[in-house]
């Protein structure tokens, strides 16, 4: 397993089912949800702002009108 680096600068063990979750929060189809964050690349201490990025190209790939959701998606306030 490895790290997530969050926007606080914190880091925490990185959890796949976080990443689904938000998908499917913004409407994003099961198939595509898994398959996006199935090739996303990851690393340790990859940034959140990385994994939104890769997750925001990975949708446009297979639902460019999904991927709009997901942008436009309220994320969580920065805590510090």
């Amino acid at each position: 397993m490895f790290t997530i680096t969050k926007r606080s600068g914190k880091e925490e063990a990185f959890q796949k089912d976080k990443i689904l979750n938000s998908m499917r929060n913004a409407g994003v189809a099961q198939e595509t949800a898994e398959g996006v964050a199935g090739s996303i690349g990851y690393h340790d201490g990859i940034t959140t702002s990385e994994v939104r990025n890769r997750v925001i190209g990975g949708i446009k790939n297979r639902e460019p009108q999904a991927a709009k959701q997901y942008e436009s998606h309220p994320r969580k306030p920065h805590m510090t």
